[in-house]
């Protein structure tokens, strides 16, 4: 995680910082990796946790038995209904997506952080999930679309950063199982049969026949965005 943190200055001093958490295995470790950070390094920056309840899918998510966690992590927490206007095809189920989903809790986090002052967003998602992300976009839409590790928003004037892009899946599982870490199960309706689970079978196959072939992958298609990156916002390793 420092890796991608300094590689892109993801945080800096004075940085407000809202981390989005699902819940899941990945967001429970960033943010117990995002407070030791805030507390043993040299950055001074402020995290608040936000969870968005998603009443379209009858969550029935009860966030109490985490309260001890993040106490021992002094993580301020905030679960936020996420209301759907009448008439959305969320609400009513029509053409239902993971990326109709994630982009309406998106917006919902950039909403927040207008109202309450961050300046930038963390999302936990890992090398698995961009390079599933990037077989997505090149098999359904023919290009070769990398998740970016950043990404500066000019409309709502906030940093999205992905602190465990350059972090593989099993050594998240490895991590929280070692740090004794609570998280919840699978809740999405239809995770079990999204596209992106299809891709996901897909790509695994490749690493079954290319032992690091996932890695490759990856920062095959980071290390041009890295480079522009950097030469547009001047950072030196």
């Amino acid at each position: 995680m420092l890796k991608a943190i300094s590689t892109f200055g993801m945080i800096e001093d004075g940085d407000k910082v809202l981390l989005g958490i699902s819940g899941w295995k990945d967001s429970m470790l960033l943010a117990k990796m995002l407070c030791e950070l805030r507390d043993y390094s040299h950055l001074n920056f402020e995290i608040k946790w936000v969870h968005i309840h998603r009443e379209f899918v009858n969550e029935t998510v009860d966030f109490n038995q985490f309260l001890p966690f993040f106490e021992e992590i002094w993580l301020e927490v905030e679960v936020f209904n996420m209301k759907v206007p009448e008439g959305s095809k969320l609400k009513e189920w029509m053409d239902f997506s993971c990326q109709r989903c994630s982009y309406a809790r998106r917006i919902t986090l950039f909403k927040l952080c207008e109202q309450r002052w961050y300046n930038k967003i963390a999302l936990w998602h890992h090398l698995d999930d961009a390079v599933t992300t990037l077989f997505m976009n090149l098999i359904n839409n023919r290009n070769w679309s990398l998740m970016p590790p950043i990404n500066r928003m000019k409309k709502w004037d906030l940093v999205i950063i992905r602190p465990l892009s350059f972090v593989r899946e099993i050594d998240i599982i490895h991590l929280v199982k070692k740090e004794n870490i609570p998280f919840l199960s699978w809740t999405c309706p239809i995770g079990d049969k999204s596209r992106r689970k299809d891709i996901w079978e897909l790509v695994k196959l490749i690493e079954e026949k290319e032992e690091k072939s996932i890695e490759n992958i990856y920062f095959g298609a980071v290390k041009e965005f890295i480079k522009c990156y950097k030469d547009k916002n001047r950072i030196t390793d």
